[in-house]
């Protein structure tokens, strides 16, 4: 009797200590859930307020892409011929995406909130509200390359000290 209860006591707490599935998988999916953005859009660190709700229209040729964010995650993003178009003499491919579809110029687009990632990357994104065709109110992220440089814009690959938001006069315009 004893060693039945001995070897049910041993059983039990193997089981116990086992539990289910691998434990290193179960850390990976805690550690790299994405995180939601942030919105930055009143912090007066961004200097965003005034530059949210204005309408601009696209001066080019855009493409509507579901392109790879720095974390590895996937964002419906508004990016300029540039990371799209291979007849173009700056053509980069720059992240993984697939394109969508491509919008003529002519179409509106309003600025909404800056997007701040919380997870390891860290940087601000511009979502806008596409106003006009098929695609009318569909949110995406702009490509920083539609917007003016400064020091927030293109995830903090410019140093400049510059915080004044705007669109880049070649893409877009009132």
């Amino acid at each position: 009797m004893m060693k039945i209860i001995l070897l049910i006591a041993v059983l039990s707490v193997t089981a116990l200590l086992s539990g289910c599935g691998n434990p290193a998988e179960v850390a990976v999916k805690k550690l790299f859930r994405p995180s939601a953005d942030k919105d930055v859009t009143a912090s007066p660190e961004y200097n965003f307020s005034s530059f949210t709700n204005t309408i601009w229209k696209t001066k080019t040729k855009v493409a509507i892409a579901n392109s790879k964010r720095y974390t590895g995650a996937y964002d419906i993003s508004l990016v300029a011929p540039k990371h799209f178009d291979p007849s173009q003499p700056d053509y980069t491919s720059g992240s993984e995406k697939t394109i969508i579809t491509v919008l003529s110029a002519g179409n509106r687009l309003r600025i909404k909130p800056l997007l701040k990632d919380q997870g390891a990357w860290g940087g601000v994104q511009v979502e806008t509200i596409l106003l006009d065709g098929t695609n009318a109110q569909k949110a995406v992220y702009l490509d920083p390359y539609l917007l003016a440089r400064n020091r927030f814009s293109g995830g903090g690959l410019y140093s400049e000290t510059n915080t004044t938001w705007g669109v880049n006069p070649d893409m877009l315009d009132k």
